[in-house]
């Protein structure tokens, strides 16, 4: 009988301590907030938030929030599964299922992060590890109408926090002969089952692009995992993105990192896909970062719900992307030239006063908006070692923005980024009035490298809010800014080429297509600035682009930020009249394409195929445009191309070149006829559903 009394009382000493997590340590009053159609409801226990499109629960169990629901709102279909976590978040010898957290407080607000990004609610939930020494901000996003909801962490030190013993970056060990990975430091969890039919399919995007041109480089990588159920940890290092397939329809996740395919860059992490769900790892925060006077930022995780199989996940990701980085078309819409184009192999002899006063008038008779002055125009230093961001010329800027503002130039500038101050880049932006920036030579190996480069951005645009943005240069093997990263504070620069020198940049029209064409399925072709050469200038050794007109190489560009990367002042007379003309057609129309959701159709570009770009209007719900390329050695004029969202629909077409109209048929698969007459050469025209 002893004994038996005995058990009892142990047994309800344990089941008394499993309950003082849920509610002694929950300490926080019940709170809503609503913003258009996104939604927030916490209490002690539940935490739950709806987009509209999107919703997602959590339960606090004394470890911390664990995710117990993501459904899709629009279909009512749910998608986790209680999997046996105790929480999203850990890290590997201070914090995992079995620490003991207070909940200690749960702020709600609205907010655009400074005007940075799109208005949404914030949730941010501190969480004290007392035994680990530590403190966790969980941070949810919830953009009114998206499709996906951003999570991230921030994490702090406490009294008593010592660094070591903690695994932050997955850790490889040894298993019969192969090396195997247990996750680090997770940060987020997604409780799906795979267990169920699925397919997985994981992308991700070079760095170095410009040591990617050729067709044995594509910039993207993509790998579809099929078979169920999974059971063991399906490890992914290299991508930024994973998307389990339920069918048609199914979640994305995202790493709103630095990563890229060749360059995993601070402590990006990786994808643990298997019986626990999808595990989200890499922090971006050493343990030896964790501070003790401040929350530092850790990477986000996005998670986006989709239907319409891939190119309604090419959809819902690049809608969220809108929401999450929006672009500004008085800040951001321009057809910028730089003047690095016709380098032989180096540059610096087109920053002379004297070619940039030609080149000014000579941009404004075909159209160009910025002329944007690559290194040379500083007072010293050159490349790396460039320095002094003031200008070289004798009466500073004054020549050059009479001319320009004469002749409805804006300006824009080069800088090595790591070397400048901050007074002087707020001073070239009083006197010049607008700067697009080139960032270049940059290296982020830390949190800190990160906090401090994102802080000089934000610092520069808000001196002059909307006169000011930056395309970050991803150029060389270095830890940069990735795809998904830092994308608020403009464009990422893509790919050198160049007319023959350094040779390995040789243009070529159909490799630069290729990659257009590839980068356009995951990436936002508006936060994409390209480069376009003069192919009647490219070394015939190397490249056919001189059997391709200027108005087909331009063209390329039509979907992106288009850098006009070359001098006007070498065009001939044709050259001119060609791109003026393609221009103001483009001009035209050109807020709808640049506000628009890109993607790619037809055939994968090899200089035989018939290829191209669809763009979906996002202002209009039954228009969009197409751009249609018939590669130099295709022999077919008339061709079937997929689109995209049209299938059995009726459209009207404008030639927008020619302003012919046209009626096309596509049919339940999507596919409609188009014409070009003659092999290299495009279309673009308007279409609008019937």
């Amino acid at each position: 009988m002893k004994s038996i009394l005995v058990f009892i009382t142990v047994l309800f000493s344990i089941l008394a301590a499993a309950v003082v997590p849920l509610t002694a340590l929950a300490g926080i009053e019940p709170q809503q907030k609503e913003l258009d159609q996104a939604k927030v409801s916490v209490n002690a226990h539940e935490l739950e938030v709806s987009t509209g499109a999107i919703s997602r629960k959590w339960k606090w169990t004394g470890a911390g929030w664990v995710t117990t629901s993501l459904r899709n709102t629009v279909e009512n279909r749910e998608y986790a599964k209680d999997l046996g976590l105790r929480c999203d978040w850990s890290l590997p010898g201070k914090l995992d299922d079995k620490s003991v957290g207070e909940l200690t407080d749960c702020v709600i607000r609205e907010s655009d992060d400074d005007g940075f990004s799109s208005k949404h609610l914030e949730v941010v939930s501190t969480v004290n590890y007392p035994k680990a020494g530590m403190a966790v901000q969980h941070v949810v996003w919830i953009f009114p109408g998206a499709p996906g909801i951003r999570t991230q962490l921030r994490v702090k030190a406490l009294p008593g926090y010592v660094a070591k013993g903690a695994a932050a970056d997955d850790q490889p060990y040894k298993d019969y002969g192969g090396t195997r990975f247990r996750p680090g430091a997770r940060a987020d969890l997604l409780p799906l089952d795979l267990s169920q039919p699925n397919s997985r399919r994981y992308w991700g995007i070079y760095n170095d692009p410009g040591n990617r041109l050729d067709q044995s480089k594509p910039m993207l990588e993509e790998k579809v995992i099929n078979g169920f159920p999974v059971f063991q940890p399906e490890v992914i290092s290299w991508a930024s993105g994973e998307a389990v397939d339920y069918g048609d329809r199914g979640v994305i996740a995202v790493k709103e990192s630095a990563k890229a395919v060749n360059q995993p860059a601070h402590l990006t992490g990786g994808f643990f896909s298997g019986p626990q769900g999808v595990q989200i790892t890499g922090w971006g925060l050493a343990p030896d970062e964790i501070a003790p006077d401040r929350f530092r930022d850790c990477w986000a995780t996005w998670s986006i719900v989709y239907s319409d199989g891939n190119d309604g996940m090419q959809m819902a990701l690049k809608r969220f992307d809108a929401f999450r980085y929006p672009v500004f078309p008085q800040r951001d819409m321009f057809i910028l030239s730089n003047t690095w184009g016709p380098a032989n192999p180096g540059g610096m002899q087109f920053t002379a006063e004297n070619t940039v006063m030609k080149e000014i008038p000579a941009l404004a008779e075909i159209g160009v908006d910025v002329l944007q002055i690559d290194d040379g125009w500083q007072q010293a230093g050159r490349g790396s070692g460039a320095k002094s961001f003031l200008p070289k010329y004798n009466n500073g800027w004054k020549g050059i923005k009479e001319l320009a503002d004469k002749n409805k130039i804006r300006l824009g500038l080069w800088v090595a980024v790591r070397n400048a101050n901050l007074d002087d880049l707020k001073k070239n932006i009083d006197e010049l009035g607008f700067i697009a920036w080139k960032v270049d030579y940059d290296h982020l190996a830390n949190r800190g490298d990160y906090e401090a480069r994102t802080a000089q951005y934000r610092a520069v645009m808000k001196h002059a809010w909307m006169k000011s943005q930056f395309t970050l240069c991803p150029e060389y093997d270095d830890p940069r800014y990735g795809w998904n990263f830092a994308k608020e504070y403009g464009s990422i620069y893509f790919q050198n080429n160049m007319e023959g020198l350094p040779s390995h940049l040789t243009f070529v029209p159909y490799h630069v297509l290729r990659q257009h064409w590839f980068m356009a399925k995951y990436f936002p072709a508006n936060k994409l600035q390209v480069l376009l050469q003069n192919p009647k200038r490219t070394r015939k050794d190397f490249s056919d682009a001189y059997q391709h007109s200027h108005g087909y190489c331009f063209a390329m560009g039509i979907p992106f930020v288009p850098c006009f990367f070359q001098l006007a002042q070498h065009l001939d007379d044709d050259g001119k009249k060609e791109l003026k003309a393609l221009i103001a057609v483009y001009k035209k129309d050109r807020e709808d394409i640049f506000t628009s959701i890109t993607f790619p159709i037809g055939d994968e570009p090899n200089n035989a195929s018939w290829t191209g770009f669809q763009m979906v209007s996002t202002r209009r719900a039954d228009s969009g445009h197409l751009l249609l390329f018939r590669e130099l050695h295709n022999p077919y004029s008339k061709q079937v191309v997929k689109l995209k969202f049209l299938a059995g629909k009726t459209i009207s077409i404008t030639h927008l070149r020619t302003g012919e109209k046209t009626e096309v048929s596509v049919d339940p698969e999507g596919k409609a006829p188009f014409f070009i007459a003659h092999p290299a050469d495009y279309s673009l025209l308007h279409y609008t559903i019937k």
